[in-house]
């Protein structure tokens, strides 16, 4: 088996997915090739969910599901296929994942999300919702 990527919009993402495309999550799916013309698609618990059409009815990913290269998916409203994803997959510096870790299991426990971004204080005076500067 190839490497692990993990696909989303957030800048840790390996696959990066357009901004424009707000349905799909920072870290969405974990995508890996199996070398027989399939990949193995896992969902990271995504908001608005990972799909595969099926005929003409489209069924969501659930946890991990082996899935043809050329099969159409749908990541919150991004049209894709495994193939694609894994063409535009960016090699990282950082090593692979151990066998049975992906480099995404950080961020599936809510006890251990990555930390707040740090507060932007403000400078200058204050304003109100009118644009007037406000006396504090």
């Amino acid at each position: 088996m190839s490497r692990a990527y993990i696909a989303g919009r957030g800048s840790e993402a390996d696959i990066k997915i357009p901004k424009q495309h707000d349905a799909v999550g920072k870290l969405h799916l974990e995508i890996q090739e199996d070398g027989s013309g399939r990949a193995r698609i896992t969902d990271l618990q995504s908001t608005n969910g990972t799909f595969i059409r099926a005929g003409a009815k489209w069924e969501e990913i659930k946890g991990t599901r082996i899935v043809a290269l050329d099969a159409e998916l749908m990541l919150g409203d991004f049209r894709t296929t495994p193939r694609k994803l894994l063409a535009t997959a960016t090699t990282s510096q950082a090593p692979p994942a151990p066998p049975g870790e992906s480099k995404s299991k950080k961020y599936r426990s809510p006890k251990e999300e990555p930390p707040p971004p740090p507060v932007k204080k403000r400078t200058g005076p204050r304003r109100n919702e009118f644009g007037e500067i406000v006396n504090e």
